[in-house]
């Protein structure tokens, strides 16, 4: 195999031993475990491994119908795709993590997530249980991107497993207005911000985190722990919060 392409593909993100399964599907077009054993030099149990990994993330398929199962290299283009919204997303974050240095010395935990699993790990394992937590977001991109969850946020706060007294901040389309009107039901405080039409991100303050959602074609999460910047943006959010404007159940 070519050294090069694997150091390539090692430094866009790939291991060694994902690189050579990888590079193998590209030689064989499509094939099996058995084939690619052949072409990587790798133990048939590892590559089931690497092969599981590498569907999860978009890398390579598994060809439906065929009696033994096999897999497809996904065009090298998704790779530089996927680079180039990593690059976007930092470039966008950027601003805000150079100024996260405070004077006393403590310096503030930043975690990062780009799977679906991640995203909802953070949201559905540290948000909905904080004690309290403010959003600026559109339930349409949450929805629009995780079908059905909204609902069952809803029905967590009937049951009472998430806090009431959480805010909402959203824009005034219809469809977040009437998500809307179902949050209120359970005790969900939300207020209307026309200006948020244009925004493509969610915001969230919750304990001493501020969290940043990008839910566009390649989203990731950003949850930034730090009191100071808490501190810092809360304001902020209040006066957003204050010239949003109340919704009538």
């Amino acid at each position: 195999m070519d050294l090069d392409l694997i150091k390539l593909l090692e430094e866009s993100g790939f291991t060694g031993k994902e690189a050579r399964v990888y590079l193998a599907l590209l030689e064989l077009g499509q094939g099996n475990v058995t084939e690619i054993a052949k072409i990587s030099d790798l133990k048939r149990p590892i590559i089931y491994v690497l092969l599981e990994g590498l569907i999860k993330r978009g890398y390579v398929s598994e060809l439906l119908g065929r009696k033994i199962n096999t897999y497809q290299a996904t065009d090298p283009l998704v790779i530089l795709g996927q680079l180039r919204g990593i690059t976007r997303n930092f470039s966008e974050m950027l601003p805000i993590l150079r100024t996260l240095g405070n004077k006393s010395g403590k310096k503030p935990k930043i975690r990062y997530y780009d799977t679906k699993e991640g995203i909802l790990r953070i949201w559905d394992g540290e948000m909905n249980n904080a004690k309290e937590a403010f959003f600026i977001s559109s339930y349409q991109r949450i929805d629009d991107r995780f079908s059905g969850k909204i609902d069952e946020w809803i029905k967590k706060a009937r049951k009472g497993i998430i806090k009431s007294g959480f805010r909402h901040l959203i824009s005034d389309s219809p469809y977040e207005i009437e998500l809307a009107k179902k949050f209120m039901a359970v005790n969900q405080t939300v207020r209307i911000l026309p200006e948020l039409k244009d925004s493509h991100m969610d915001f969230t303050i919750y304990d001493n985190k501020l969290a940043i959602t990008s839910l566009e074609d390649n989203p990731f999460i950003v949850v930034i722990e730090s009191e100071e910047l808490v501190r810092s943006m809360k304001p902020l959010f209040e006066l957003a919060w204050e010239k949003g404007k109340s919704l009538e159940k």
